[in-house]
């Protein structure tokens, strides 16, 4: 949100309303679905530290299969369970 797309007006204010729910959502996924620890992040500290992650892909039984931390499988699952969790309480 650093500077405009163009020079229209109508076009800048989309821009600027598509940027401002990108935002909200975002926050709503860091208090609903991350740890307490997670809060004082930014969105490139959260991204970093969910995606780039150290993993090797191989070759396994005519598969191939990404091998990562248990830890970070654990991290992955706790949030998809709490998505899914605020998607039901959320959904009418």
């Amino acid at each position: 949100m650093g500077r405009m797309p163009c020079g229209q007006l109508i076009v800048n204010a989309a821009f600027f309303r598509i940027g401002v729910i990108a935002h909200n959502l975002f926050v709503l996924f860091k208090h609903s679905t991350l740890g307490a620890d997670w809060q004082r992040y930014k969105v490139a500290t959260i991204r970093w530290r969910l995606f780039h992650l150290p993993g090797k892909v191989v070759r396994h039984a005519g598969a191939w299969v990404l091998k990562v931390a248990v830890d970070t499988v654990d991290r992955f699952r706790t949030i998809r369970t709490r998505s899914f969790a605020q998607a039901v309480a959320n959904s009418p």
